[in-house]
């Protein structure tokens, strides 16, 4: 039985296995190693996920869900289709999709995962990633954070990688291997993390970590789509969620063309009125510098957590699909004084760390040496007495953010009202002043003896472990009694007969066969390209749907095999130049033979 690791992603999601002592990235059915976070319930009622929910949004985003990693651990409710689902069931699915295609690469049962979260996530969404994975069948022990993971990748391959002769011969390789201050700045989909980490031989150590996870490639999509509207005179609050989707859609693929080139023409069609905007990075700064304020913000912070300065990082390390966006990296270059190129495969660095870290717990002999800390990243205190005059409870912490794993902290606290019978110890997470503004995660009561306010007082001891295990120790100083309580988080708190519920739903789910889901994708992306073009383009594509559902009628697995492969390639070729109008007249002129293909 398998230890996998699994990054599970905002946008997409990836799964690596350690395997032959390397790491080694898990393809899916249809030989996808990118899974799209999206999961889609179609008119027959079939749930779908990745590339053929990813399509389905286009056409009907009132049946699919995206993005709802930014909501774990929270009460949202997704309405799809006449079902309903929380932001743990919808990544439930998506680990399910996983767990299945890592049995069929791996050819043995996978039980349990090393899941990547945001290294700012809290209390209430790494308890629902856990859920998750649960509710997938996956046992999941040990959470890492997204950029610890990456820097994992990044460390091992110095260390115990093939490096160029060139690298090998350089003068200051050396002593990079030996000790390195990194900055490892990770933009994905729909979250920012920045984490310090120092490298020293095999030693991986996380000092800092700052971010949001309200910030990701997804809000830049937005800030072009509202800008487009804004340019073309269209209001944006009034466009249906299909226009708003169709509109992101647009503005992602306009933002991903900037990484290849200098100008890039975004249109959208309209009520047979055709729209466009001429987009430049130059003009992305524009359009989002709230964006690239909170960025800023973000690095400050994590590099003032650690007591450095910028100047005392030795490489910024590039992570995350949206990271590709040179806006970012010149914005990071600006910043920093200096270069600030993109990391190689960025996309990759995560689910490479997770599949190390997989293989570290099952103990691989070749990674036994290598040693990774992190740190807490909220403050953790109880709620005591406030100052004030408004008698309201203040917050006393007890580990501080970024402290690093596992730590304890022991502080004594006594009682403040007269005779008082009992001290309530209540825990929260996060670095407000005012405990209610931070996140409650457990409270439990330990009774005292009566006797005048400060007379009686308890010991408490906060444990916080390397798995994210807070256990919470007190006891009475005169009494000797003691009450040791595991906090569990608060949120989505199920009954082990809801709990198997959910998971027998789940388990339950048949996704479509591989050439179903296909001919799902395939279909829905020609459908959305008939739909956005027209003359001798739109009948080029109504050639390859017929086409491709004529081979679908001769129910010959090879010859749906062959016409799929052919119709995606041409799909792709109309997608990649739709918006730019350079259509190569040669693809247009290829006739759709069914019959040669039945030779």
């Amino acid at each position: 039985m398998a230890v996998i690791g699994i990054d599970l992603g905002t946008t997409n999601s990836l799964a690596a296995v350690w395997r032959d002592g390397e790491v080694c990235l898990i393809p899916d059915k249809s030989g996808n190693y990118i899974i799209p976070s999206i999961v889609a319930v179609d008119t027959d009622g079939n749930i779908l996920t990745g590339y053929a929910a990813r399509e389905e949004e286009l056409l009907a985003p009132e049946r699919c869900a995206s993005n709802f990693k930014r909501f774990m651990g929270t009460e949202k409710c997704y309405h799809m289709a006449g079902h309903k689902f929380r932001p743990e069931e919808l990544s439930a699915l998506v680990l399910k999709k996983i767990k299945e295609g890592a049995e069929e690469f791996l050819g043995e049962e996978v039980t349990e995962a090393v899941i990547s979260v945001p290294a700012y996530f809290n209390n209430d969404q790494r308890y629902a990633t856990k859920l998750a994975a649960q509710l997938a069948g996956i046992a999941c022990e040990r959470i890492i954070n997204e950029p610890s993971a990456a820097a994992l990748t990044v460390r091992r391959e110095e260390i115990f990688g093939k490096r160029k002769e060139e690298e090998a011969e350089s003068v200051n390789t050396e002593d990079e291997t030996e000790e390195q201050c990194l900055l490892v700045f990770d933009l994905g989909g729909g979250t920012l993390d920045v984490s310090i980490v120092d490298c020293f031989e095999n030693i991986v150590e996380i000092t800092a970590i700052a971010g949001d996870n309200h910030l990701g490639g997804a809000d830049f999509d937005k800030a072009i789509a509202v800008s487009f509207c804004a340019e073309n005179n269209l209001d944006w609050e009034a466009l249906s969620e299909q226009e708003k989707t169709a509109l992101m859609f647009e503005g992602r693929r306009c933002k991903e063309a900037l990484s290849v080139q200098e100008t890039v023409t975004m249109t959208y069609q309209r009520d047979e009125k055709y729209f466009s905007m001429e987009l430049t990075s130059e003009k992305l700064f524009t359009f989002a510098p709230g964006l690239f304020r909170r960025i800023r913000n973000i690095i400050l912070r994590a590099v003032s957590d650690a007591g450095l300065q910028l100047l005392d990082i030795t490489q910024v390390l590039l992570v995350g699909g949206s990271s590709r966006m040179p806006a970012v990296q010149r914005f990071l270059s600006q910043l920093f004084g200096r270069e600030i190129a993109a990391s190689a495969e960025p996309d990759f660095l995560v689910a490479r760390g997770v599949g190390i870290y997989a293989g570290m717990k099952e103990r691989r002999e070749e990674l036994k040496d290598i040693i990774i800390t992190d740190v807490c990243p909220f403050s953790l205190g109880v709620r005591v007495q406030g100052d004030l005059a408004d008698g309201k409870g203040k917050m006393c912490m007890m580990i501080e953010r970024n402290n690093i794993l596992p730590c304890r902290v022991t502080k004594y606290f006594v009682t403040t009202s007269e005779f008082q019978e009992e001290v309530p110890i209540v825990v929260y997470q996060g670095e407000s002043y005012h405990p209610e503004q931070n996140l409650k995660i457990g409270e439990f009561c330990l009774s005292v003896p009566k006797a005048p306010a400060g007379e009686e007082g308890v010991f408490v001891t906060f444990t916080y472990n390397i798995n994210g295990i807070l256990e919470v120790f007190a006891v009475s100083n005169s009494t000797g009694q003691k009450k040791s309580v595991t906090m569990v988080s608060g949120f989505g708190q199920l009954s082990s007969d809801k709990l198997t519920e959910k998971k027998e739903w789940i388990r339950a789910q048949q996704y479509l066969l591989q050439e179903e889901e296909e001919q799902k994708a395939i279909l829905s992306m020609a459908e959305r390209l008939f739909a956005e073009t027209s003359g001798a383009v739109r009948e080029y594509v109504d050639q390859m749907i017929q086409y491709y559902n004529y081979a679908w009628k001769s129910k010959s697995l090879v010859q749906i095999r062959k016409a799929g492969k052919k119709v995606l390639q041409g799909l792709l070729a109309v997608d990649m130049q739709l918006k730019q109008s350079l259509f190569d007249q040669e693809i247009l002129d290829e006739k759709f033979d069914w019959e040669e293909e039945e030779e």
